[in-house]
């Protein structure tokens, strides 16, 4: 009974420790990335990127091969990662490597850029 206990206690404490990345709905994470301390991550390919996306993000191709690098070399463990995609896949993708390259505080647009566009919101073309 007692290592049950102490199982289950383990268990609880690291649940607790980990720091899962949060997925908004459109207006909660709008809201959010206008804090000063958050960068807006695009991970689309270039082209989509050029074609559209939200203004102050910086892109970082999920589909090139090389997110982890580009993320180690551009983005501050130390800020929020704010991620988004066209549909949400990429980026939730995307959230997760984050989470496991150490960095604490990220948060995915439920629903992708398509939904922010459909509903109105601003973008910006290159």
């Amino acid at each position: 009974m007692r290592k049950l206990f102490a199982f289950a206690l383990v268990a609880m404490m690291l649940v607790a420790c980990s720091s899962k990345y949060q997925t908004l709905p459109m207006d909660e994470f709008e809201k959010a990335i206008q804090e000063p301390d958050v960068v807006v991550v695009d991970v689309r390919t270039p082209r989509e990127f050029s074609e559209g996306h939200i203004a102050g993000a910086i892109n970082i191709d999920w589909k090139a091969g090389r997110f982890a690098e580009e993320a180690a070399q551009l983005l501050d463990k130390d800020k929020t990662i704010a991620v988004y995609c066209i549909h949400a896949r990429r980026s939730k993708s995307a959230a997760e490597e984050l989470q496991k390259m150490g960095y604490k505080h990220i948060i995915e647009l439920q629903d992708g850029l398509e939904y922010w566009i459909n509903a109105g919101k601003p973008i910006v073309q290159e």
